[in-house]
């Protein structure tokens, strides 16, 4: 996607473990050590690459520390876009936020919703509730200026960027920025998140989510007791042929 675009970018890739600390210390802590399903052969090849950064360490101090490394050697403002590795962007919508950037010199912050799924062809529906959350979820964009730094990562706060006006989620929506969010597709997903957020039977709990046949689902906590209340899930397609997926 990045490849696509026509404006002037740089990829930055921060790899390694996170320790829970600062405001991620709630989690669970994990050995040190880099990607084992392909990712860090893939970095290798694209290192190269004269657009791509690749930063590695074994061990993080924490997910603050893995951004402000990453943003530390930025020269020049511009529009920082924070893309975790589950989230996926079309090079359009990214030529649209560096765009509306440009073009609104008032605009600090723009905050998203996304397709949040929670299978291969299942996505949360309930528009405040898990995988989108008001007022927290999902802030990514920023006008960056050298030297700014973050505080926090969730949700994440950048020093120096408190000025001027927020795009909502529904602003951005308006505008086609809703972006693909696989944080639970994979089995593996699932398995990890069990040992990095403490989960009880996480995968377990996403196997018979997988397996349930009355769509759709008005409660979600009764197969993933941690989101909350107000959560529901339905099947992609099943939303798509109803035209129920605003988000």
């Amino acid at each position: 996607m990045f490849e696509q675009l026509k404006c002037d970018w740089q990829w930055i890739v921060v790899e390694g473990a996170a320790a829970n600390t600062h405001d991620t210390k709630w989690c669970k802590p994990q050995p040190p050590g880099f990607s084992r399903d392909g990712t860090s052969e893939y970095l290798n090849s694209i290192i190269r690459h004269p657009r791509v950064s690749v930063l590695r360490r074994q061990m993080w101090d924490g997910k603050v520390s893995m951004c402000n490394w990453a943003i530390q050697d930025i020269a020049e403002p511009c529009c920082l876009l924070q893309v975790d590795c589950d989230e996926i962007w079309t090079a359009e919508q990214i030529e649209k936020i560096v765009e509306a950037f440009g073009k609104c010199p008032h605009i600090y912050r723009m905050y998203f919703w996304c397709r949040y799924f929670l299978g291969p062809d299942i996505i949360a529906t309930s528009e405040n509730g898990y995988g989108n959350r008001k007022g927290v979820e999902w802030l990514r964009a920023f006008r960056f200026m050298p030297g700014m730094t973050f505080s926090k990562h969730e949700p994440p706060v950048l020093s120096g960027n408190s000025r001027g006006v927020s795009l909502s989620r529904d602003e951005t929506r308006a505008m086609g920025l809703v972006f693909e969010h696989y944080a639970w597709q994979l089995e593996s997903q699932a398995a990890f998140k069990e040992k990095f957020y403490g989960y009880r039977n996480a995968a377990a709990c996403w196997r018979r989510l997988q397996e349930n046949k009355n769509w759709p689902v008005k409660d979600l906590r009764s197969f993933l007791p941690w989101v909350g209340p107000g959560a529901s899930a339905d099947r992609f397609k099943s939303c798509e042929e109803l035209g129920m997926v605003r988000i």
